[in-house]
């Protein structure tokens, strides 16, 4: 292996994934219920009541309902990882396709996982996102009378666990995206080799972008749900639009600096090729001998092959599998109604 090899390493979460000999999406199934379960061990000896049930209806309980979702958010950010760190595997051939040989080996050495120094900076984000999850919890608690004997008998040391937890993983999960958006955009511009015969072989890079959306997408189904319950107005909205723009940019960290080389080679080709035709229009209208080279309607011709040739990294049926990952967020809305569909019945 060599030294650049050597400073990086992958994230905890994938080491965890790793030992265990399910896939990542079940792995972070079963760390969102049991974390659940915790939960639900504390409401059940100590209260509140985890359904409560009307004249008209049965419903979660509020904070059992947060709970269920900040649990969900959990299994979804430990997992999130472990899938980038898969598909950067997956898609290792077809990187190389269209990366030079230094490319090649730089990619190799992306696919072991974050520089070390990125990891030391994710420890400092999460440390800052779990200390603005504490000031959080401190704030609430601090609208509640609830007293020091009281607080040990009750569900909140769990949400002053696992708030902080989530805020520290979204702070890491920011580092990482900028991480992210450097090594690529330096791995596209150093090293991506455009041939605009072979435009077809980017398609990588856009199904390394549809994947990366898709978590972000999943993510903020699930904080979606918040909507639903009774939590803060201000707290679910902003996170919900954190979501979305993360979703955003993580799939432009893929794409753009992909479009961005792709649209500079392809404006070169078609400069020359206008350069040429403009001699030869010239040539032609000064009765001189005849140009060499190609003839003038090739060089039309290739032009216009030039002008039609796609820089998005996108085909039609990324496209279509994006249209449908939109949907996502909202069937998180028919899954709630879902819920309470299947809790009214059982009552």
């Amino acid at each position: 292996m060599s030294d650049a090899a050597q400073r990086r390493a992958p994230l905890l979460e994938v080491r965890l994934h790793a030992l265990s000999p399910f896939a990542p999406v079940l792995n972070g199934i079963l760390a969102s219920a049991l974390l659940y379960g915790v939960y639900l061990a504390l409401a059940l000896n100590f209260g509140p009541t985890v359904i409560e049930t009307t004249a008209e209806s049965v419903d979660l309980d509020g904070g059992a309902w947060a709970a269920l979702i900040m649990s969900l958010i959990f299994g979804a950010a430990i997992t999130m990882p472990a899938l980038t760190h898969g598909q950067w595997r997956v898609a290792l051939t077809d990187l190389k396709l269209v990366l030079d040989e230094p490319g090649r080996r730089k990619v190799e050495e992306m696919a072991q996982g974050p520089l070390r120094t990125y990891g030391v900076r994710g420890v400092a984000a999460f440390v800052i996102g779990a200390l603005a999850g504490i000031g959080l919890n401190a704030w609430l608690l601090n609208m509640t009378s609830l007293t020091l004997d009281g607080y040990f008998v009750s569900v909140r040391p769990w949400f002053d666990i696992v708030n902080p937890l989530l805020f520290g993983l979204g702070a890491r999960a920011g580092v990482l995206l900028n991480r992210e958006d450097r090594d690529m955009k330096a791995l596209v511009a150093d090293h991506l080799e455009v041939d605009l015969a072979r435009l077809d072989r980017h398609q990588v890079f856009g199904r390394l972008a549809s994947r990366n959306a898709l978590s972000w997408l999943v993510l903020t189904a699930i904080i979606l749900l918040f909507f639903v319950g009774s939590a803060p107005a201000i707290v679910s909205g902003g996170t919900v639009v954190l979501a979305l723009l993360a979703s955003g940019y993580a799939f432009a960290v893929t794409t753009g600096p992909v479009v961005r080389k792709t649209s500079q080679a392809r404006d070169a080709a078609l400069q020359s090729v206008r350069e040429r035709i403009r001699e030869a229009g010239r040539a032609l209208a000064s009765e001189a001998q005849a140009p060499t080279g190609a003839p003038i309607a090739d060089l039309i011709a290739y032009e216009s092959w030039l002008m039609q040739r796609p820089t998005w990294p996108i085909t039609a049926p990324v496209t279509r599998r994006l249209a449908l990952y939109g949907f996502i967020p909202v069937l998180a809305w028919f899954g709630a109604a879902a819920a309470e569909m299947v809790l009214d019945r059982i009552a």
